[in-house]
């Protein structure tokens, strides 16, 4: 809900906080020992939330031009190879998974460290 509205994506946001989030406050209310404790924690987790998206979303900011930067060499040389060798898969890891972004951070994170030493 927090990060559709961050998009702009305000009728999404609606329709899950009259679906969804309606539920889950019945649910609390029913659960607290009155409606202003469910309130109240509600609201926590609300702020909680909208914290953690603008978190994100600051990290987001952050990070992709750091990976544009790393990854600008590798998108260079993609470009020069044929038509066939684009449209494959990404190589897989040792488990036989293709690699995701997180297997790029990780690398990443792993060429700043053993850069600084």
């Amino acid at each position: 809900m927090c990060f559709l509205r961050s998009e702009g994506r305000e009728a999404e946001a609606r329709e899950i906080e009259d679906n969804e989030l309606a539920a889950a406050v019945v649910d609390a209310r029913r659960e607290s020992e009155s409606d202003a404790e469910a309130d109240a924690l509600l609201n926590t987790l609300r702020a909680e939330a909208e914290e953690r998206v603008a978190d994100a979303i600051a990290f987001a900011e952050v990070l992709m031009p750091m990976l544009a930067e790393r990854l600008r060499p590798f998108a260079q040389a993609g470009s020069r190879e044929p038509e066939n060798a684009r449209q494959r898969k990404p190589n897989p890891d040792k488990s036989g998974e293709p690699r995701g972004i997180a297997d790029f951070i990780d690398d990443m994170l792993a060429q700043d460290r053993a850069g600084s030493r």
